[in-house]
């Protein structure tokens, strides 16, 4: 079971079941210390593990990133990821995401 903020790379390389929020990078549980939000996706995630018959498939959780702290973006690390670290990083994604093959 996997738990994603971009389904379409996980249906992309293939993971067997997951579960997919519209959190950002870093928050994917949600806030820090919104026990009661990293409880209910953990409940989802246990609920999917046993219902997912189906092999690729992916749940979208009904759960969105408040617009407002979207805009304050005082959670946002000051560095980005790895991945986006450098242009050829980011193309090296992106042609993955068009094209790639995750068997190879």
């Amino acid at each position: 079971m996997s738990l994603t903020n971009m389904p379409f790379i996980a249906e992309k390389i293939g993971v067997p079941r997951a579960v997919a929020v519209e959190f950002p990078f870093g928050m994917i549980w949600g806030h820090p210390g919104e026990h009661e939000m990293h409880r209910d996706v953990m409940l989802h995630m246990l609920e999917a593990v046993e219902t997912i018959e189906k092999p690729g498939t992916i749940i979208e959780l009904p759960y969105t990133w408040p617009e407002e702290d979207f805009k304050k973006r005082d959670w946002f690390p000051k560095e980005p990821p790895p991945w986006m670290a450098s242009q050829e990083n980011i193309n090296e994604m992106l042609e993955f995401i068009q094209h790639g093959d995750p068997m190879e």
